[in-house]
């Protein structure tokens, strides 16, 4: 390379000593002690540490992290926002009650967890249905609940037992196949749903929104068991159906209204009679023993008038006489006091009579 080819240096000029502006004051340098620093550090440690250990003890004692163990424990909150929980069947009582180890909502990080094992089990219902011999056994044997994991949403508490509560109830078979065991029951024929006479059934279709609508699912499940006629609503073969078309066509006659009222007239008829052949009975019995009386009334008095015939026609006027004029002179001796003297009066009953004192020689000798 020839000289031609270096290009030449410019010359730099010398630079002048900087200009210090009238207003600009330098800045002064702060020398940080190593000691503060250390407690700075100190500082925003210790409050990085309570915020962490904050957020652990809310993390370990919210309700959304809590583990229940007994039904008592759940909110309310939970069952008014119908929040779904989760668990594990550990065992299917021989009622068709499920008790439940409860699974967090949201799990704690492992080293926040506890490990102490659960002491207390949920005992679940399946709500909105009444179940079956046939069910119970069905949920205890044939569906082999135990150990396996169900979700479930909280209705109501049950109204038997303050330690259990009514759910709907969700039981995962396998990774992509879920069964809710409230409409399973009802319609396999297993249960059916409480009448509407019910007055906790019909104060908790009123009252609880999320029961109303399994009520209504479950109701449709009940139709499609009584459509095809299994379980409870298993119907009879062709030939028991012909065999019992006699004796269902007799409960069909006797429960007639028009079968009724002929038994009624009946009845009132035939205890009519019975009542009218007793009082005639009873009014025969009095005529006859009237008529007896009468009978020996009539006896006596024929014989009496035979006795008075016999002595008049011995003695004349006078065994007649006698006696009724004695009953008369008593009868004048009664009422002396008036003023009347017996013989007058007595004389004037004779003269009524219209028989001579003569003839009544006793009287006249008394008086």
């Amino acid at each position: 390379m020839s000289e031609a080819d270096i290009a030449p240096i410019p010359a730099v000029a010398p630079t002048s000593a900087p200009e210090k502006h009238p207003l600009v004051v330098p800045e002064k340098v702060r020398h940080v002690d190593p000691v503060d620093r250390f407690s700075a550090l100190i500082v925003r440690g210790t409050i990085v540490g309570v915020g962490l250990l904050g957020v652990g003890l809310f993390l370990r004692n919210s309700r959304i992290f809590a583990r229940f163990e007994n039904v008592t424990e759940i909110p309310k909150e939970f069952i008014r926002k119908e929040l779904e929980l989760k668990g594990t069947v550990r065992e299917v009582l021989p009622s068709g009650e499920l008790r439940v180890e409860h699974i967090p909502v949201v799990r704690l990080p492992a080293f926040l967890a506890t490990r102490r094992p659960p002491k207390g089990l949920l005992n679940i219902r399946l709500a909105g249905v009444d179940l079956s011999n046939a069910g119970q056994q069905f949920l205890a044997k044939d569906l082999r609940l135990t150990n396996k994991p169900v979700t479930f949403v909280v209705i109501k508490n049950s109204d038997d037992s303050k330690n259990a509560v009514d759910a709907d109830v969700t039981v995962k078979k396998s990774t992509f196949t879920r069964t809710n065991l409230n409409i399973e029951v009802v319609r396999r024929g297993y249960a059916r749903v409480p009448p509407p006479e019910s007055p906790r059934h019909l104060k908790a279709l009123q009252t609880i929104p999320a029961y109303s609508r399994l009520v209504s699912k479950l109701l449709m499940s009940e139709k499609v068991a009584d459509r095809r006629g299994v379980g409870l609503w298993e119907r009879d073969s062709w030939v028991e159906s012909v065999q019992s078309y006699p004796s269902q066509v007799g409960q069909i006659i006797r429960g007639a209204p028009i079968t009724k009222f002929i038994v009624l007239v009946f009845n009132v008829s035939r205890d009519i009679l019975l009542y009218g052949v007793k009082l005639t009975q009873q009014a025969y019995a009095v005529l006859l023993s009237a008529c007896a009386q009468i009978a020996y009334g009539y006896r006596r008095l024929s014989a009496n008038v035979d006795r008075l015939t016999e002595k008049y026609n011995r003695t004349g006027l006078e065994v007649i006489v006698y006696p009724l004029s004695t009953a008369i002179q008593w009868f004048c001796n009664s009422f002396s006091y008036v003023g009347i003297s017996a013989f007058q009066l007595g004389t004037i009953c004779n003269c009524s009579v219209g028989i001579p004192l003569s003839k009544v020689s006793p009287c006249s000798q008394h008086s």
